[in-house]
């Protein structure tokens, strides 16, 4: 990493702005009084600050420009969102997740890529909360999860009165009328046969076009996309 490219870069306002954040935590609340690992955050503060990193950098980023392991990138990457995000932030960014997941096994595994740490935890812990097991035996980075665990993980972030409209537009598209996680994993069966791959093993690209608008809870897109699944 060339800190006196990344510094000539910058703009005055970020130079200072980034001087500004490492002095007031720095000096606070004495000098020096920081633990190395809070130290190592504040300068990944700033160098995000600079444009030296991302503002929400992936292991390999770090690992690549910092030199460091991968390892020591995930435990930085995880100890600095612990103190960026919120509950909500971590629900978000999982939501995200669900759009957008690889459909393997006719439509009876979903695997989700999460890079973050943190949210990779968020995300097993409320499967787990919800009485079902994720698999990610494989890669701490990839989270595996059956029909049943991603049926129940999208209800749950649907509200009362979303629930309510998903459930009757998916109905009305010709899914069959039981409780909502039934009609979910109808629907994801279905989608999973539309966009699987001929060998029925995996694929991702068109899947986001119609679990999307589930997460989102958009009745009009819902009723747009489904409707031909059903047919």
């Amino acid at each position: 990493m060339d800190i006196s490219a990344i510094i000539n870069k910058s703009s005055d306002k970020a130079a200072k702005d980034a001087l500004r954040l490492f002095l007031q935590q720095f000096t606070s609340p004495a000098f020096g009084a920081l633990p190395k690992n809070e130290v190592e955050l504040l300068v990944l503060e700033v160098l995000a600050k600079l444009g030296a990193i991302e503002s929400e950098p992936e292991v390999y980023e770090l690992v690549s420009k910092l030199r460091v392991t991968r390892s020591k990138a995930r435990r930085l990457i995880y100890e600095r969102e612990l103190r960026r995000s919120s509950e909500s932030d971590l629900d978000s960014k999982v939501k995200s997740l669900l759009k957008k997941p690889l459909v393997q096994k006719n439509g009876e595994l979903y695997t989700l890529e999460v890079e973050n740490p943190l949210v990779s935890d968020h995300l097993r812990a409320r499967v787990q909360k919800l009485g079902f097991v994720s698999d990610g035996s494989f890669s701490p980075t990839i989270v595996k999860l059956g029909l049943d665990a991603i049926s129940a993980l999208v209800e749950s972030y649907l509200s009362d009165k979303e629930k309510k409209q998903t459930r009757k537009v998916l109905i009305a598209a010709g899914a069959p009328d039981t409780s909502l996680n039934g009609i979910f994993k109808a629907t994801f069966k279905k989608i999973a046969g539309k966009v699987a791959s001929q060998s029925g093993e995996a694929l991702l690209d068109k899947a986001s076009e119609y679990f999307g608008p589930i997460i989102d809870g958009s009745i009009d897109q819902i009723s747009q996309k489904i409707e031909a699944l059903f047919k």
